[in-house]
């Protein structure tokens, strides 16, 4: 648990957030949303959800967030795969020249 000093840091932190004057609080609830599901936070998509649905935001916005969460995770995964694979194709050229050398 955060020491009190902190705790009262962070909810400044987050308040100022959740309610800045340049996003649109749909937009804002949106983002925060699909940033709960991106990191797997359970408890804060159970949040935002109740928070969407008092908001009258439609299951097909919260769909449309859900497909951008989805494509970008699917383009990290695959973004890794590709620099594991270039990790190994490397050691391999170096574990190559190794035994020819």
């Amino acid at each position: 648990m955060l020491p009190e000093q902190q705790q009262k840091a962070f909810g400044e932190f987050y308040d100022t957030v959740r309610q800045n004057t340049i996003l649109d609080p749909k937009t804002t609830l949106l983002l925060h949303l699909g940033a709960a599901m991106a990191v797997g936070c359970s408890p804060c998509m159970e949040y935002y959800l109740g928070e969407a649905e008092k908001a009258g935001i439609t299951a097909k916005e919260i769909g449309a967030v859900q497909g951008a969460v989805m494509a970008v995770s699917a383009g990290r995964v695959n973004a890794q795969l590709r620099e594991v694979e270039r990790h190994m194709r490397s050691e391999r050229k170096a574990g190559d020249a190794e035994r020819q050398g």
